[in-house]
């Protein structure tokens, strides 16, 4: 199995669920906050995996980023 894959598929579908819970709860008259609190939770675990594997675009070096007082 394929770990990039799984993560990537998961990710995917917690956001749908996160997602389709938020809609279809804001849309409804009668609210059900634990149903909108999971779907905010899913949401934002689907977005931090996605956000995990994003490269910086600087590639610094971290001898560079400390200069000594003299």
């Amino acid at each position: 199995m394929n770990y990039s894959r799984i993560k990537r598929i998961t990710s995917i579908l917690l956001i749908t669920m996160g997602a389709v819970a938020l809609i279809s709860e804001i849309a409804s008259m009668k609210k059900n906050y634990y149903i909108q609190s999971m779907g905010l939770v899913f949401l934002m675990l689907g977005l931090f995996m996605i956000n995990t594997k994003v490269k910086s675009k600087t590639d610094t070096l971290s001898d560079q980023d400390y200069k000594e007082e003299e």
